[in-house]
């Protein structure tokens, strides 16, 4: 969804309390006072009140939402740029984009934000076919003794290990050669202090949905994933054939 079809969808806040309304209630609700499940709408103080009891609960209430005075339309804004945006949003920039005076209470909702896409990330298990693969990024270590000599490669002092999967499926639309052959889905990145086998799989067993398929290089750290995999394509490629037959597989 871009920007203009956002815009048509959620023209004002009045949308968005609409639409939170009606998913709130396709989920259900518990009166935190009586556990009753029939409840009211009262539309002029945007508040659900339980049949039972009367208690009233909140629209924001149990969402990242709550206790923010933020309109709801700020949110579903800086939603919509932060998972619709391919670089990052500083918290002054979305300042800026929302027209929002206060720089504090647009840090927090992103922070905010971005604790539930990780906590719905984690909780998400990847389907179809996997790539996966070793990276390794640079770190900053304050604490170094710089007369320790440094490793090169795996091991490295310098080297965070993160495993990398993502769900990647063949594309047969794709006809142009210069481009990948394959559609990129969702992405889980995870820190590893070894990348041994018995690491690799305890974190893919999580990570995936029965049935996967994995497709690896050869590393011999990924020799055991079938144990725990619906299938393990390990592809071995040599480096001067890398660039003809990889077509956007990780290797």
């Amino acid at each position: 969804m871009n920007l203009i079809e956002f815009s048509k969808i959620f023209p004002n806040d009045e949308a968005c309390i609409e639409h939170l309304r009606r998913k709130r209630e396709s989920v259900g609700l518990s009166c935190k006072r009586c556990d009753g499940v029939k409840h009211y709408w009262i539309s002029g103080i945007h508040k659900w009140e339980c049949a039972h009891c009367r208690s009233r609960t909140n629209l924001k209430a149990g969402t990242m939402m709550e206790k923010s005075k933020l309109p709801i339309m700020i949110w579903y804004l800086a939603i919509h740029l932060m998972t619709s945006v391919k670089k990052d949003f500083s918290a002054k920039e979305m300042q800026r984009q929302l027209g929002w005076k206060r720089y504090e209470p647009i840090w927090y909702m992103m922070q905010k934000i971005r604790a539930s896409m990780g906590k719905r990330d984690s909780n998400y298990a990847l389907k179809g076919e996997i790539e996966m693969d070793d990276a390794f990024f640079v770190v900053v270590d304050l604490e170094r003794d710089d007369e320790e000599p440094l490793k090169r490669g795996r091991g490295s002092q310098r080297n965070a290990q993160v495993l990398v999967m993502v769900e990647s499926q063949p594309n047969p639309k794709q006809k142009k050669e210069y481009k990948k052959k394959r559609i990129m889905g969702f992405v889980k990145m995870l820190v590893m202090n070894e990348l041994t086998s018995v690491n690799i799989n305890q974190e893919t067993e999580l990570a995936l949905a029965t049935g996967a398929t994995v497709l690896t290089d050869g590393y011999n750290a990924y020799s055991r994933l079938k144990e725990v995999v619906g299938k393990h394509v390990p592809m071995r490629v040599l480096p001067t054939e890398a660039p003809i037959n990889c077509h956007g597989y990780i290797l």
